[in-house]
């Protein structure tokens, strides 16, 4: 199959690693590149190789999971990070996408759900589970803060940016407001101007690292 999703998984147990390959074997559409049992040696595999994705653990010897998102992010590399690990706390949930990553998924995340992760973050969406969402919507609730006047939001704005970082849809947001799926474009697009974000990953990205909601 001509343009498969190419990956390379880090983690330092190689029984997950094995688990993972199993897991992705079954879909044709993904093919893993190389592996790598820390962070350091992950980072060295995605410069060579050019991965669409590293899937990553958070805690690795050497560098962590989250240390190699940020390091991706700040040389402006293509590779997205899926952050696969046990660590289900919000802590270790903002971190990571403020570090850069695109998803974030428990361990115990099932099968077809892990892969349907694996295909958004490719495209370059974010992806969580419902329970990350709402981990991230409490902490999100929780950290107001006041914003200078060139990125103040309107409080429909705010409110249509946390169903967005909820992960709903145009449709959905507007089914939910009871307004056209057109006025909720027109929303979107001013909150990302306000904010300097060029499309909807970006967008979510800077609601968590700037506490927006």
């Amino acid at each position: 199959m001509e343009n498969k999703i190419k990956v390379v998984l880090a983690d330092d147990h190689s029984v997950v690693r094995k688990g993972i390959k199993l897991l992705i074997s079954s879909d044709d559409s993904i093919e893993i590149l190389g592996e790598a049992a820390s962070g350091t040696e992950a980072y060295s595999m995605i410069k060579s190789l050019k991965p669409d994705i590293v899937i990553t653990d958070i805690s690795m010897p050497g560098m962590t999971g989250i240390e190699l998102a940020e390091k991706l992010k700040s040389e402006e590399m293509t590779t997205k990070v899926l952050v696969l690990s046990t660590h289900n706390d919000e802590e270790y949930i903002l971190r990571s996408f403020e570090a850069g990553a695109l998803g974030y998924l428990p361990k115990d995340t099932e099968e077809e759900e892990f892969l349907a992760a694996i295909k958004v973050v490719a495209d370059g969406d974010v992806y969580y589970t419902n329970e990350v969402s709402n981990i991230l919507t409490r902490s999100l609730i929780k950290q107001k803060r006041t914003f200078d006047d060139a990125r103040d939001l309107t409080e429909r704005e705010k409110e249509i940016l946390k169903l967005i970082v909820e992960g709903m849809s145009n449709k959905e947001i507007g089914d939910k407001l009871f307004i056209s799926v057109r006025t909720v474009d027109t929303h979107r697009r001013n909150i990302m101007d306000k904010i300097e974000a060029k499309n909807t990953a970006e967008l979510v990205r800077k609601a968590i690292e700037d506490k927006l909601i």
